[in-house]
């Protein structure tokens, strides 16, 4: 039960349905899937623990509201340790490495070529973490998990429009014909340029997103309706 309602709040928040700054009612939302307060309390201490969702005092639990500041700061130290874990992961690769890569790839231009932008961003993540596995470091890699999920609620695809979807992709085999011929500078570059333009699609996304007094909840916020 605490496994079906955690996918559950954490599709919501990727999709965009929950948006940053609402607020997440127990009651409203255990009374909307039909179940307890106790696993709704227990999926969002592991959201919180992910930092998809954050509590505070005398409001509850919240979708965390990002500046465009934040943002940066995010994408700087997700870019200092992106950048070294793909050079470490250039010297590692194997041909089984290669073809995760490339079949993450394939699937993210599937995804975004039968317009579904939230499977685009789930299979863009998974191209990602397929050219970053190969440098064996989990504590590294675990940190960036981190860096990744502070965002996840200002997906750069949810806020651009076609264009800037399939530009993303663009970069993505860039990044993967780099990756390929083990051309660590081209590789880099590429990297730099397609954080860019996640940073910018995701500071769209702070232009909508503000904070949700206590008591309140956003429009089309908590009061989920039972899938």
């Amino acid at each position: 039960m605490q496994e079906a309602v955690l996918q559950e709040l954490r599709r919501r928040i990727h999709d965009g349905e929950l948006r940053p700054g609402t607020v997440i009612r127990v009651d409203a939302v255990a009374g909307a899937l039909g179940v307890s307060r106790i696993p709704v309390r227990e999926a969002l201490m592991i959201l919180e623990g992910e930092g998809l969702v954050t509590h505070r005092p005398h409001v509850g639990f919240t979708v965390p509201s990002l500046t465009a500041e934040d943002l940066e700061e995010i994408y700087f130290v997700r870019a200092l340790l992106e950048d070294e874990a793909l050079r470490r992961a250039l010297k590692n690769t194997t041909d089984a490495d290669r073809a995760a890569a490339r079949e993450a790839c394939r699937a993210a231009a599937e995804a975004l070529d039968h317009g579904q932008v939230n499977a685009f961003s789930d299979t863009g993540r998974r191209f990602h973490e397929a050219l970053l596995a190969p440098c064996r470091m989990p504590r590294l890699l675990r940190l960036l998990d981190g860096l990744w999920e502070a965002t996840e609620s200002y997906r750069a695809a949810n806020s651009l429009d076609r264009s800037g979807q399939e530009g993303l992709q663009a970069e993505h085999q860039v990044m993967l014909d780099a990756y390929l011929d083990g051309d660590e500078q081209r590789l880099i570059q590429a990297a730099e340029q397609h954080r860019q333009h996640l940073l910018a699609g995701a500071q769209l996304g702070t232009c909508s997103a503000t904070d949700t007094p206590a008591g309140q909840t956003q429009r089309g916020g908590s009061d989920l309706p039972a899938s």
